[in-house]
């Protein structure tokens, strides 16, 4: 019978490692063709996100462009909207009739919204006698008085631009306006038509300017702020952090969104825009019409008709004017309006948005390629399970067959009257019937236990328990088989070994399988040996219970794998050496459980070691053990 199963293995084979083969190139095609569409999206997920990256720049560019824009264009709708409520053509101001300009005062207080901008009213009326002279607007008595120059306005008087009488500068118009930023203060020429109280005619005079001065403090805390709210501002706070600054040399900074940035964050901006770089009208439907009455009731607009009834002189609104022209500083001072993102610049926030995407893209990709890993690994380890099962099957069944031959075979001879009806020739077929009984019902326990094991059902009754009993009965139990396979066996048992807290009939079958694969695997020098110490270990002290032989060994390929349920290696099932691939699978379990471990050492051709670690029973334990025992 061993011939015939020779010849099957032998034919069967070459088939089995053509097929393992087959899948073997093919699950490496797969694997590699995986990894290369890996690498592919990382690589276009790569330029993906420099393209995205750069489009979501220019982006935000454009949107930062638009809102600086807009922001510039309603600050100087806000100064030029100032402008326009004073503004008078050379015929509507004939002579210094300064009072009209008082009067213009009251009315447009009564429709201005941003009255408190305007801080005061001045006219240097350069043709003065005996000498020119300022006026400063006083609200109280409705009329221009004589005041010394203010230092705020030094600036504008020593100015050699502003200084030279009967002279307008020639950038300017009697429509324009100049910004003096310094101070800060909106400016225009005064002429008037020489003939008073006539019909206007010839060309008019330059007598002086009319000068409205800003206040600061509005401007930064009211003005400023709302424009940058909203035109900046976002549904979770300002997106971008502005500042307003000089051009002059010490970069003196007029307003900015958060007053606690440092001057260095605007050193490098994304936006800079001076708020006053070119001539900018007023719109034409304003020039038609004046200046809106926005922030003010229907009453007071109707007192301001009234008035304009009673004094025909003022004004109308209807009346063509003139558009306002805004200008700049004459020594190219300016305010520069300064934006850039609150986490740096846009160059910085994207590049940061990019990190972070390619970061989550490729977290993606390896999240992907390790489900893929997983995939892999679990369907060649349910490959190799099955594989292990199906010979586990074929194993078992031979395992079973032998016995079941050698019973029935007995039984047929004893029911044929084949054997004599001799004593000892009954005894000897009783005898090999028992045996191989036993055998058969060892295998089916061993697939019971091995069920139980892995449904979690197996239940340990742990107490302490001598090392040498447990050994002494292990070895008792398999003694026929040593005395059948000839084999020696060579204790060595330290004496007086501390007990160990186990299941004496779990321990003693782990025990009788490791010295039945010694007998197995032993080779023909038949010898075992079965050694016991105690080793100091980190707490305290462990029973060390060693089976060692010298047989033909383990290979390195098949040591990690010997623990595992069904493994049989190769070396095993080319000598044909029957087993089920059960007892080391169920020994590691039952030993773990009992909170020790399994060890192997081995070399092929020169045999193994089978270590058996369990932690030692101090004498307290022992004592509390052996109460939990009674109780």
């Amino acid at each position: 019978m061993k011939s015939v199963l020779a010849t099957h293995d032998a034919r069967s084979y070459p088939c089995r490692v053509k097929l393992r083969t087959r899948r073997s190139w093919l699950s490496l095609m797969v694997v590699s063709a995986l990894g290369i569409i890996l690498v592919l999206l990382a690589v276009l997920q790569y330029r993906w996100s420099g393209q995205v990256s750069e489009a979501e720049r220019e982006r935000m560019q454009a949107n930062l462009n638009t809102a600086v824009s807009q922001f510039r264009s309603e600050f100087s709708f806000e100064l030029q909207r100032i402008c326009m409520a004073f503004q008078f053509g050379p015929g509507d101001l004939p002579g210094r009739d300064w009072p009209r300009y008082a009067q213009q005062y009251e009315n447009w207080l009564l429709t201005a919204p941003d009255a408190r901008l305007v801080a005061n009213i001045y006219i240097w009326d350069q043709e003065a006698e005996p000498a020119s002279q300022l006026l400063k607007l006083n609200p109280a008595a409705h009329a221009f008085e004589p005041i010394p120059w203010p230092s705020s306005l030094e600036i504008v008087r020593n100015d050699q631009h502003f200084a030279s009488p009967r002279l307008m500068p020639p950038e300017l118009r009697p429509n324009s306006w100049m910004m003096i930023e310094q101070i800060p203060l909106l400016l225009q020429p005064l002429s008037h038509f020489s003939p008073a109280g006539g019909p206007p005619s010839g060309s008019p005079q330059f007598i002086g300017y009319f000068m409205i001065e800003l206040s600061p403090a509005v401007l930064r805390r009211e003005l400023l702020p709302e424009l940058a709210r909203r035109y900046f501002g976002g549904e979770q706070g300002s997106v971008y952090q502005i500042a307003i600054v000089s051009e002059t040399g010490e970069n003196r900074i007029l307003y900015q969104s958060d007053p606690t940035l440092p001057p260095e964050f605007f050193s490098s901006p994304d936006s800079r825009v001076r708020l006053l770089s070119e001539p900018r009208n007023f719109p034409s439907r304003f020039a038609e019409e004046g200046p809106p009455a926005a922030g003010r009731p229907g009453k007071e607009a109707g007192q301001r008709s009234l008035r304009d009834q009673q004094n025909p002189s003022v004004p109308r609104r209807g009346r063509p004017r003139n558009p306002v022209i805004l200008l700049p500083a004459p020594d190219g001072n300016n305010w520069v309006l300064l934006a850039r993102h609150h986490e740096g610049t846009l160059g910085q926030v994207v590049a940061s948005q990019r990190r972070r995407n390619l970061a989550i893209s490729f977290g993606i990709l390896l999240l992907l390629a390790l489900s893929m890993a997983m995939i892999i690994l679990s369907t060649q380890r349910a490959q190799r399970l099955a594989r292990l099962q199906m010979d586990f099957v074929a194993g078992v069944s031979h395992e079973l067959r032998t016995p079941l031959s050698v019973i029935c075979s007995a039984g047929d001879n004893l029911a044929e009257g084949v054997v004599a009806a001799a004593r000892e020739q009954v005894q000897q077929y009783g005898e090999l019937i028992r045996q191989e009984g036993r055998r058969l019902a060892g295998i089916v326990e061993q697939i019971l236990l091995f069920a139980k094991t892995q449904d979690g059902r197996r239940n340990y009754n742990l107490r302490p328990a001598p090392v040498c009993e447990v050994i002494e009965s292990a070895l008792a139990k398999v003694q026929p088989a040593i005395d059948a396979a000839g084999f020696t066996v060579e204790k060595q048992i330290e004496p007086d070994l501390p007990p160990v807290k186990v299941d004496e009939a779990a321990l003693s079958q782990c025990l009788e399988n490791l010295i039945s694969n010694a007998l197995k695997y032993g080779g023909e020098k038949h010898w075992m040996r079965i050694r016991a110490a105690s080793i100091p270990a980190r707490r305290g002290r462990e029973i060390q219970i060693t089976v060692e032989d010298k047989g033909m060994g383990i290979g390195s390929a098949d040591l990690p794998h010997i623990f595992e349920p069904f493994y049989r290696g190769a070396a095993a099932t080319a000598a044909q050496i029957h087993g089920s691939g059960l007892g080391l699978s169920l020994a590691q379990e039952d030993i773990v459980a009992m909170g020790g471990k399994i060890s192997v050492k081995s070399t092929p051709d020169m045999g193994s070691t089978f270590t058996v670690h369990l932690p030692a029973l101090l004498q307290t334990e022992e004592d509390h053990a052996a109460q939990d025992g009674v109780s």
